[in-house]
């Protein structure tokens, strides 16, 4: 017998797997060029309406490249997080706290993809309307977190019982 996917609970790996699809989403993103059509001709109607003094394609070139990278190393380290959490199973305070710590850098990795796209919105005066696909992703995987660590408030009151 079948469930629908409606009424069907979240699972307690979703924030792992999301992580992942939210690392590909962004990867896709990337290869896109977060948006940008042109970057020659934003680097020409920039200098045209005095926005940049020179023509400098090669500081956007650069500020690409440097952007996709830090957004590709935070999706990593936010996999790696979620990944680590999971993997430790809390039998003392410390292994709790430890299990935390991995879950709150998640959520730091998440706010830190979100000021790197707001940065590049800002830099590369990009449509903020095609952004809200990946902030919703994102905020997404914050919530999914925060449910994890509130699930995870049972073990921390069954430890401090023991202790």
């Amino acid at each position: 017998m079948s469930v629908l996917a409606s009424k069907r609970k979240e699972s307690k790996f979703e924030a792992i797997t999301f992580s992942i699809d939210l690392h590909d989403m962004l990867l896709d993103f990337m290869q896109r060029s977060f948006g940008v059509k042109d970057l020659d001709h934003l680097v020409r109607v920039r200098y045209a309406y005095g926005k940049d003094e020179t023509e400098d394609f090669a500081k956007y070139r650069y500020l690409m490249t440097n952007f996709k990278n830090r957004i590709d190393q935070l999706a990593s380290q936010l996999t790696s997080n979620v990944r680590a959490a999971n993997s430790t199973y809390p039998t003392s305070m410390r292994e709790y706290e430890q299990r935390r710590d991995y879950q709150n850098n998640a959520i730091i990795n998440c706010e830190q993809i979100l000021k790197e796209l707001q940065r590049i919105v800002e830099i590369f005066e990009v449509d903020v309307n095609t952004y809200g696909r990946y902030v919703n992703a994102i905020d997404r995987e914050i919530g999914l977190i925060k449910k994890w660590r509130q699930r995870d408030n049972k073990i921390k009151a069954y430890l401090q019982g023991n202790v």
